[in-house]
C-alpha cells in the first residue's frame, strides 16, 4: 500500500521561495521609505531647535548672532584640559553662529571652552596631529582645532546626510547669510559692496568680526554688520528663513576656510587680521543678484542706488536648492566646497528627495521644494524684500510658489 509523502516537492518549494522573494521586493522599498520619512522628521525637529535657539539668543542678547564673531582670547598659557598641562600659543577665539547657540543646544561645556579665556580652542602642536587635534579633512583648512572645542554634536547632523565633511564638528546645517558679496563674479559685477550686502533688508546673519582683504582697507571693525533683531523682519517671521540644510556644509566651528594657525595673535596683540571672506559661505546660504528673467532688458530692475537699472545675471544651476552642475563631478553628492566655489555652493541642499527642510524665524519649519521659483527663494531670504537689493523688489511672496 502506497503512502502519501508529507514533504514539499521541489516545484512547491521553488514557488514558495519565489513568492517570498516577490513579497520582500515589495516590502523593502516601503520600509526604506518609512525610514527616510523618519529621518526627514528627525532632521526637521533638529532644525526647528536651531531656530528656537536663535530666537532665545535674540531674546537674551537683543540681536541675532553673526556668521562669524569673536568669543574672547586665549592669552597663551598652559591648557587646563590637557593632563600634561601643555602650553598653547595665544590666539583669538573666532567662531560661528553655531558656537553662539551652543548654550541653547545642550552643549554648555563646549560653549564654556569657547568663552572662558582659560581654555584654548587650538591645540599645542605646531604641525601634525595630537590627541587634542580636531583636524578636519576638508579642502581649505580646519587643522589644529582642539577636540573639546569641536565635538560632533548630534543636533548638527542630518541623519540622511552621507556627505558631512571632516572628522570633527560634522555639520549639515546653514544659516541665512543674505546677499552674496563676492566681487568679480558674473552674477554680482560689483553692484553692491560688502557693507551694503549686510543690510538688514538683505539677510539675517552677518559679520560680527573685522574682515580684511584686498579692497577692504586696513585692520578695523567698520565691516561689521548691523544689529539684526526679530523686529526687523517686516515681511513676517513666518516668511523669513533662518536655517536650512547643505550637504557641502563644513564643520560648524570653522570661522572660514582656515586652519587654527590663522587665529594666532602676536605678542601683546588683541586682534588678528582675519581675511577669510568665505566664512560667509561655508556654513551659510546666500542669494545672488540673479533672476529667471534676466534677459528682459526692459524690466524695471533694481537701480541699487545708481541712475540706471542694474540688469541681473541668469540663475546658475548651482544657485538653486539642491543645485548641481552638468558633469558627474558637479553632481550634488560629488561636490566639495573650496575657496573657488564656496559662493556658488552656499545654497540649501539635502539628501532628502525633492527638497530641503528649513526653519523660519517664527520657530516653524517647512519642507521647501527644489523647484521653488528663484524670486520666491530670494523673498524667503530677505527680511524686508521691498527695500532689499533683490533684482525685482516688487515681487511679493506667495506660499503657493514654494
Amino acid at each position: 500500500m502506497k503512502t502519501k509523502s508529507s514533504g514539499f516537492t521541489l516545484v512547491e518549494l521553488l514557488v514558495v521561495i519565489t513568492i517570498i522573494g516577490i513579497l520582500m521586493g515589495l516590502l523593502i522599498p516601503a520600509v526604506n521609505s518609512a525610514r527616510e520619512t523618519a529621518r526627514r522628521n528627525q532632521c526637521s525637529t533638529q532644525i526647528k531647535n536651531l531656530s528656537l535657539a536663535a530666537i532665545q539668543y535674540e531674546n537674551a542678547k537683543g540681536e541675532l548672532p553673526g556668521y562669524v564673531q569673536s568669543f574672547g582670547q586665549f592669552t597663551g598659557t598652559a591648557d587646563p584640559s590637557d593632563p600634561g598641562n601643555t602650553s598653547v600659543a595665544a590666539h583669538m577665539k573666532i567662531g560661528t553662529w553655531a558656537v553662539a547657540l551652543l548654550p541653547w543646544l545642550d552643549a554648555q561645556p563646549t560653549y564654556e571652552h569657547w568663552t572662558e579665556d582659560r581654555y584654548p580652542i587650538t591645540h599645542s602642536g605646531s604641525s601634525g596631529t595630537t590627541e587634542h587635534d580636531a583636524t578636519a579633512a576638508v579642502s581649505g583648512g580646519g587643522a589644529g582645532f582642539h577636540t573639546l572645542a569641536a565635538p560632533n554634536l548630534a543636533i548638527m547632523q542630518c541623519p540622511s546626510n552621507p556627505v558631512s565633511q571632516g572628522e570633527h564638528g560634522k555639520n549639515s546645517y546653514i544659516a541665512n547669510n543674505g546677499l552674496c558679496h563676492t566681487t568679480g563674479t558674473t552674477d554680482f559685477a560689483n553692484a553692491v559692496n560688502f557693507l551694503d550686502s549686510q543690510d538688514r533688508a538683505n539677510g539675517v546673519f552677518n559679520c560680527k568680526y573685522n574682515v580684511v582683504s584686498s579692497g577692504m582697507g586696513p585692520l578695523n571693525h567698520v565691516n561689521e554688520g548691523p544689529r539684526v533683531r526679530l523686529d526687523d523682519f517686516k515681511d513676517g517671521a513666518g516668511n523669513t528663513l533662518l536655517f536650512s540644510e547643505n550637504v557641502q556644509a563644513l564643520p560648524w566651528f570653522m570661522p572660514g576656510l582656515v586652519n587654527a594657525s590663522v587665529l594666532a595673535t602676536a605678542a601683546g596683540a588683541s586682534d588678528v587680521s582675519f581675511s577669510q571672506e568665505n566664512a560667509r559661505y561655508i556654513h551659510g546660504m546666500v542669494w545672488h543678484y540673479a533672476d529667471p528673467d534676466s534677459g528682459n532688458a526692459s524690466f524695471p530692475w533694481n537701480r541699487l542706488g545708481t541712475g540706471a537699472a542694474v540688469p541681473p545675471a541668469a540663475v546658475d544651476s548651482l544657485y538653486r536648492i539642491n543645485g548641481g552642475g552638468t558633469s558627474v563631478s558637479e553632481e550634488i553628492f560629488n561636490l566639495q566646497m573650496t575657496s573657488s566655489n564656496a559662493a556658488q555652493l552656499a545654497r540649501p541642499s539635502s539628501a532628502h528627495t525633492d527638497g530641503v527642510n528649513a526653519a523660519m524665524a517664527d520657530g516653524g519649519t517647512r519642507f521647501i521644494a527644489d523647484t521653488i521659483d528663484y524670486r520666491a527663494y530670494q523673498a524667503l531670504m530677505t527680511p524686508r524684500g521691498k527695500s532689499s537689493d533683490v533684482p525685482w523688489p516688487e515681487f511679493v511672496h506667495n506660499d503657493e510658489e514654494q
